[in-house]
């Protein structure tokens, strides 16, 4: 049996014990609050209790997602849930907010914590930044090839998680904004409305160059891949699905624990049906995995599921109702002498982990000598091993008896049952870890502080025009920075927003990930919005920065609470086109539309908006929004929250309108009034007036 562990989605009580009937070694779940797929049946924490003890009896892990960016005003409200989670015995916490998480891990410090793929861990670095806070386990990003997950799993001391079934988002996890920005409804709040499923076309301004599902990616599937996998090192390999059937959950887990408990194995064509006809887009793909970008990983004509739902009956057996198809092995033995009650016991031994627990009972009767034939071994025995209502099977049976003693037939039965019930309850307890207080969060006095103008450039062009207009502080890549010092501005370089070790040139770094941080870390630090900075727990975490940039989903009332529990330096987007997807995989380049590094190629929606696409290194791409930011006539309300920087944001404008757009926030900022664009289509408030629920 492979070493691996088999993770299994569960969205509700009907799903899980699918997971666990077909052979998973891990559940995870959600909760009512917090998690990241609001949209499945989730747990009440009765229903954890209850299904932890259910999961705890197979031997099988529970882990509770807490995996959403939390308000400010729902901090309390999150270590309390967290506290109640650990009560109901679930095993691990997996969590996406890394204040949250820091807190967690005072407040319960022997809760396994596990960092979410909404992290966007893509390195070693950012492995070692979350293993010193305490992380035990990080889930990696879904874009690494197998190289790059070795190379993690040999260097790393947290345990590795990795998705191996399941459907594939196009932007990073964590690093999306486009169902945010276009719906209000937020992806780092489980609310994502899948606009990646929508279609598209991709035009220069005058033609249709290609349309189609052009950001809907194929499934994973690394059913194929399990032997390399287990050889690099990996903990855990994860199936995508809390809002999938019972059934698929059933066929699933099922094929995958057939090929880890028989590794190197070809996957017959039958189990491949299996999958494929669960659910699938178009079919699978394994492109991340083998490095192999392009159309072969989209499903460009059918963003949906094209399989039917077909499954084995085997596959619903398991998904029965009150199925009752994974046994225990356990070792009975029973005694039977004159003049003592008889006594059997029962002892369990989890075949992955080699533990054993044992339960011992005793009847109520004594045994009398036989007038005729004594009980034998072999009825003995027999009546023993008949667990078939129970989650036990017999794998070995030993008896004791004196050969002359005989009790009802009933008492052994009635003695077996308590033994059995006795075992259950002992298997289903785990010991749960410490809770310890924390102090409450205090309010401050922000220190007053000039509210800095800072730009953010990608050409040398847009870069001088800033340093022209003034602006003291600019953001720019590391090839542009590079072509910037000495512009009469202080140039901050911009690392990779996906992390790559880079050669720094400038004293100062715009880190877009804890990995950054920790490469570099000997400079003075300016957090990027990437880090996903949502309330005064991350602030704080980031408080050795120079200054962090708050996320770009709160709103004016959302951010003051947070700068009311913080003395972090805070920065806002408060114009440009903020990017809406990350993403490894570039569409023009899956539609056989190349741009080569320039802006010829606009993607366009349902309601003719059309959004820029900027090419990166290694043929990343980054969406922008069809319409800036602009909020040089709303200053005033930004002002008075006692921030430090506003930021302005410059991807397609040139020279002179970067220069105008600057100068329009200074008069802004020096407390002129000035208007907004007259077109009030051609610009958006972000979430300044709105906010994410």
């Amino acid at each position: 049996m492979s070493a691996l562990e088999l993770l299994a989605p569960a969205g509700g009580a009907a799903a899980l014990k699918a997971a666990v009937q077909s052979g998973a070694d891990a559940v995870y779940i959600g909760g009512t609050r917090f998690n990241a797929r609001n949209g499945a049946d989730n747990f009440t924490i009765k229903d954890i209790k209850k299904y932890a003890d259910y999961c705890h009896l197979y031997g099988v892990d529970l882990h509770a997602a807490l995996n959403t960016l939390i308000k400010e005003r729902e901090t309390d409200e999150m270590l309390e849930y967290a506290y109640e989670l650990s009560d109901a015995g679930v095993d691990a916490l997996i969590i996406q907010d890394i204040g949250a998480a820091e807190l967690i891990h005072k407040a319960l410090p022997d809760m396994p914590l596990h960092a979410s793929t909404q992290m966007t861990v893509t390195s070693l670095e950012g492995v070692k930044y979350l293993e010193n806070m305490g992380f035990s386990r990080v889930v990696l990003a879904r874009e690494l090839s197998g190289s790059e997950i070795e190379y993690i799993c040999k260097n790393a001391r947290a345990e590795i998680e990795i998705f191996v079934h399941g459907a594939l988002c196009m932007c990073y996890s964590g690093q999306c904004l486009m169902s945010s920005i276009l719906g209000g409804r937020s992806g780092n709040r489980g609310r994502c409305a899948q606009p990646c499923r929508l279609p598209y076309s991709i035009t220069d301004g005058k033609n249709i160059a290609a349309e189609g599902y052009l950001l809907s990616p194929k499934d994973l599937s690394l059913i194929n891949e399990l032997k390399s996998i287990s050889d690099m090192g990996v903990t855990s390999i994860k199936i995508e699905g809390r809002l999938k059937r019972a059934e698929y959950v059933s066929a699933v887990v099922g094929v995958y624990r057939k090929y880890l408990d028989a590794l190197g194995t070809k996957v017959e064509k039958a189990d491949m049906d299996e999958l494929t006809n669960a659910f699938s887009r178009s079919g699978f793909t394994d492109g991340y995995f083998k490095a192999h970008l392009g159309k072969s990983m989209m499903s460009h004509k059918n963003p949906g599921n094209d399989a039917g739902n077909i499954f084995s009956e085997e596959a619903k057996s398991r998904a029965a109702e009150n199925a009752n198809i994974r046994k225990i092995p356990v070792c009975l033995s029973g005694t039977l002498k004159i003049g003592e009650p008889i006594e059997i016991t029962m002892t369990a031994r989890y075949t992955k982990t080699g533990d054993t627990k044992t339960a011992s009972t005793k009847g109520t009767l004594n045994a009398e000598r036989a007038l005729n034939k004594p009980l034998d071994t072999e009825r003995f025995a027999a009546q023993m091993t008949k667990l078939g209502g129970t989650p036990f099977e017999a794998a070995d049976v030993r008896v004791e008896t004196d050969g002359k003693s005989t009790v009802p037939i009933k008492e052994i039965n009635a003695v077996r049952r308590e033994a059995a019930d006795l075992l259950i309850r002992v298997l289903s307890e785990r010991k749960k870890g410490r809770k310890l207080p924390v102090p409450p969060k205090e309010r401050v006095e922000r220190k007053p502080a000039e509210i800095i103008l800072t730009a953010e450039v990608m050409t040398e062009e847009q870069g001088r025009a800033a340093a022209a207009a003034g602006i003291a502080e600019i953001y720019a890549p590391q090839e542009i920075a590079r072509k910037l010092i000495g512009c009469g501005a202080e140039i901050i370089t911009k690392a990779a927003e996906i992390f790559s070790p880079q050669k720094i040139e400038t004293d100062a770094v715009l880190v877009s990930s804890p990995a950054a941080a920790l490469r570099y870390g000997g400079k003075r630090l300016y957090g990027d919005f990437r880090l996903n900075v949502f309330n005064s727990l991350s602030a704080e975490h980031y408080k050795d920065f120079a200054s962090v940039a708050l996320s770009p989903e709160l709103n004016i009332n959302e951010i003051r609470e947070l700068l009311e529990h913080t003395q972090t330096a805070a920065e806002v987007i408060g114009y440009g086109r903020l990017p809406l997807m990350l993403m490894k995989n570039c569409p023009l380049n899956a539609a056989g539309k190349c741009q080569n590094g320039k802006m010829k190629y606009r993607l366009k929606d349902r309601m003719k908006e059309e959004f820029p696409v900027v090419c990166g290194a290694g043929c990343r791409a980054v969406l922008l929004n069809s319409k800036p930011i602009f909020m040089a006539d709303k200053l005033g309300e930004i002002k008075n929250l006692k921030i430090n920087r506003i930021r302005m944001i410059f991807t397609v404008e040139n020279f002179s309108q970067c220069g105008k757009i600057i100068d329009v926030y200074k008069r802004a900022l020096a407390g002129e009034t000035v208007p907004a664009p007259k077109d009030g289509n051609s610009f958006t408030r972000g979430h300044f007036f709105r906010g994410v629920k």
